[in-house]
């Protein structure tokens, strides 16, 4: 049998050899499943009786109970029942894992087998080369002067050491329990030994997660002292994993942390929470003795059917400091949230309950508790009334506060407030381009509060207050939008025009106000509807508003956009803040500016003018230059804090650093921020600096904190990061949160 032969017929060759020589082929009397049968296919197959032997040659694949064995030559000697398999061997085990060697000797069901000068590649491309290897009972893979590493070859050089190796007298790789053992094992870190260990063990490339201890994290804090934190890993169950981490500091003692997430059918659960026995200190620098502190963050959700669902959030901590003390979280506003929610095509409907938290320093107001807050909005189809979409919204909000033994600025109304609004809208398009926009709604608002507190200053306070409004709106927004294409360039110029007509709304000192505290007038807001946030308080009066937009877009990227506008409403609208922009029958001016010239250079500026002296009233400025090697920047933050309640405060801080790739693999980032006002001075100042291949991640990041609050202490904090691939690594830190790593998750 010399001659080349069509697949097919090799294979029936093959099959016939197969079967004369007993090559593991079961006959129906041994009644083996299909899976224990064995598939050889090869340019030429010879037999030799009186040698009992069976030679395949030529791109010889042999496949059995998963595995395939791919060579130039294979030799089955049937009396030893062992096949000899040689030139360019190469073995795929059921696992993923592709073996190469020279030659190879293997048994005839394939889960034997020896090899000398041997390399094997895992699924996720790690790789195990050893001078000799042994498998046996289809499970052990035992190599003789082994190195691991998990770094790519590299191309130009491929016998460039890797970054780091795993040299070891013995390696077993277990492929049932997935576990690597170590013997007599060195550490080398581009080609250099840096640690020895006579036995290591972990789990092999094909494990996603496996309980056990985690990364141990030493650290040092200003507030905390000396720590360490040693977290250890339960698998529960395949949707269900845990973590607990004791923390054990100088000045704490210890502290117990933990996570747990579980996955369901139709949602999840995930809890984080901590406590300690440890000192407190009061934001007013009362010291109150050790007292249990800690806190809970949670989310659950459990989608009912294709159309409801439900959850919760959980946000809650024992004191205001105790978040900052062990750097878990920075917020200074804890939301929990329990929610019944649900859609259906365009419509939307939901039932919140919301309570806060106040984590500020010092004393502040009296946060409510929302329950319930309801939410409808159905929307129609479009063209379907008068040539647009009809649409509506309601919603019912009821909040209550804990005012007992509360100064009288602390206190807040206890509100039941329902709502009810209607619309029309329609979009026009004329033939030389015109596009009109028509809208128009009603809305209800009915109210009834206890201990409403007047805001013009005279503490009155008013209770059983049930009051109503009524308000229509009807607006017209015209654009036109003028386009022209030049040699290599976009350039779009549009005009825009609104009409509003709407009564005038005077508010009542009665009248609660829960969600329309704050105004932000900007650009962002110039054309809108109401330019009060929430539903409490509305923008009446008739206005016009115009702008313009105008963009310049080359071929190449390059990019210019600017963006202005200024609303004149027929009637002052003292509903306003005095510094808002929009108190006066002339708003102030309002923009932004984008430019992107060239790759290397990136400016964005937002403004807000005075409309009479053209002085700035906010301004959020940011320039980059340079190119992904060292790209320095600078932020400049500049305005007013307002809301309808009449308190003021001015924000001036500006913000300088830059992020430099100055190498393939390395990253160095620094940023500093320093406030002019309020309180002046530095605030915080970082530096990084990283390196991130396939196979390993360095950084190392230093911040000097010089903001200080009770319990607390400012300072400089490291946060410092080692991590090798498929082995873990170490990480120190001056916070003791979080549980789950992200390093090298795998997620395919």
């Amino acid at each position: 049998m010399g001659s080349k032969t069509t697949i097919h017929r090799l294979l029936l060759l093959a099959t016939t050899a197969a079967l004369n020589c007993g090559l593991a082929m079961p006959s129906p009397a041994t009644a083996a499943s299909e899976d224990s049968e064995t598939l050889i296919s090869a340019n030429h197959m010879m037999q030799d009786q009186n040698a009992s032997l069976l030679i395949a040659e030529g791109n010889v694949e042999i496949a059995r109970d998963g595995y395939i064995l791919k060579a130039d030559r294979v030799t089955y000697n049937q009396r030893s029942q062992v096949a000899r398999a040689e030139g360019h061997v190469v073995m795929l085990a059921p696992s993923g894992e592709v073996q190469f060697a020279e030659s190879e000797e293997v048994t005839g069901d394939l889960k034997r087998a020896f090899a000398e000068n041997i390399s094997i590649l895992f699924p996720d491309h790690s790789r195990l080369a050893a001078r000799s290897v042994q498998r046996y009972e289809g499970r052990y893979v035992v190599a003789d002067k082994g190195v691991y590493t998990s770094c790519n070859v590299c191309r130009e050089n491929p016998d460039k050491l890797p970054l780091w190796q795993i040299r070891a007298e013995t390696v077993t790789h277990d492929n049932v329990e997935h576990d690597i053992y170590y013997r007599d094992a060195t550490l080398d870190f581009a080609g250099v030994p840096v640690l020895y260990t006579p036995y290591l063990s972990g789990p092999d490339p094909t494990v996603k997660r496996r309980q056990g201890l985690l990364t141990v994290t030493p650290g040092t804090s200003q507030t905390l002292g000396g720590f360490v934190r040693v977290p250890y890993y339960f698998d529960i169950a395949p949707d269900m994993d845990a973590v607990i981490a004791p923390t054990f500091s100088v000045n704490d003692t210890a502290q117990l942390g933990s996570s747990f997430r579980k996955r369901f059918a139709d949602g999840f659960l995930n809890l984080d929470g901590s406590f300690v026995h440890t000192e407190l200190i009061s934001d007013t620098g009362i010291d109150r003795g050790k007292q249990w502190r800690g806190h809970l963050f949670g989310s659950f959700l459990y989608n009912i059917d294709n159309v409801w669902r439900a959850g919760t959030e959980v946000n809650f901590a024992s004191d205001k400091s105790y978040l900052q003390r062990y750097r878990i979280t920075s917020t200074d506003n804890l939301i929990s949230r329990a929610y019944l929610e649900g859609f259906r095509g365009r419509n939307f409907a939901s039932i919140n309950a919301y309570a806060f938290e106040d984590l500020r320093p010092g004393t502040q107001q009296v946060q409510p508790l929302v329950l319930p807050q309801a939410k409808f909005s159905a929307l129609g189809e479009p063209g379907q009334t008068l040539g647009g979409r009809w649409s509506f919204d309601g919603g019912l909000l009821v909040t209550s506060r804990d005012n007992a033994n509360q100064a009288l600025w602390q206190q807040g109304p206890n509100t039941r407030r329902l709502t009810l609004k209607a619309g029309w809208d329609r979009r026009l398009i004329s033939d030389i381009g015109l596009v009109t926009d028509l809208n128009a709604q009603g809305r209800v608002n009915a109210w009834w509060a206890d201990n409403v507190i007047a805001t013009d200053g005279s503490n009155a306070v008013y209770n059983n207050v049930a009051m109503a409004r009524q308000f229509e709106q009807a607006s017209a927004t015209m654009r036109y939008p003028l386009m022209r294409n030049g040699k290599g360039y976009q350039h779009l110029v549009e005009p825009i025009l609104q009409l509003t007509a709407a009564p005038d709304v005077t508010v009542s000192q009665k009248q609660p106000n829960e969600d329309s505290l704050n105004v932000q007038f900007d650009e962002t807001n110039l054309f809108a509807s109401n330019r009060f946030n929430g539903n409490d308080l509305f923008e009446g009066g008739t206005r016009a508003t115009y702008g313009l937009r105008q963009s310049v877009t080359s071929q190449g990227g390059a990019r210019m956009e600017l963006f202005g506008g200024q609303s004149y409403n027929f009637s002052r609208n003292d509903n306003f803040p005095g510094l808002s922009g929009l108190r006066n029958h002339w708003s102030d001016y309002v923009g932004r500016l984008d430019l992107r010239p060239t790759s290397w250079f990136e400016a964005n500026y937002g403004f807000r003018l005075d409309h009479a002296t053209l002085a700035p009233q906010f301004q959020d400025a940011r320039v980059s230059i340079g190119t992904r090697a060292f790209r320095p920047y600078i932020r400049y933050i500049s305005g007013y804090h307002l809301d309808t309640t009449g308190a003021t405060s001015k924000v001036d801080e500006i913000i300088p650093g830059f992020n430099a790739h100055f190498a393939k693999y390395w990253d160095f980032t620094a940023s500093h921020v320093h406030v002019f006002n309020p309180q002046p001075g530095p605030r915080t100042t970082t530096v990084g600096l990283s390196y991130t291949d396939e196979c390993f991640i360095f950084g190392v990041t230093v911040a000097h904190d010089n903001t200080t609050r009770a319990d607390t202490k400012n300072g400089t904090s490291v946060v410092f990061h080692l991590f090798l691939k498929n082995l873990g690594g170490a990480q120190t830190d001056s916070a003791t949160g979080g549980s789950f790593s992200n390093e090298f998750r795998q997620t395919d």
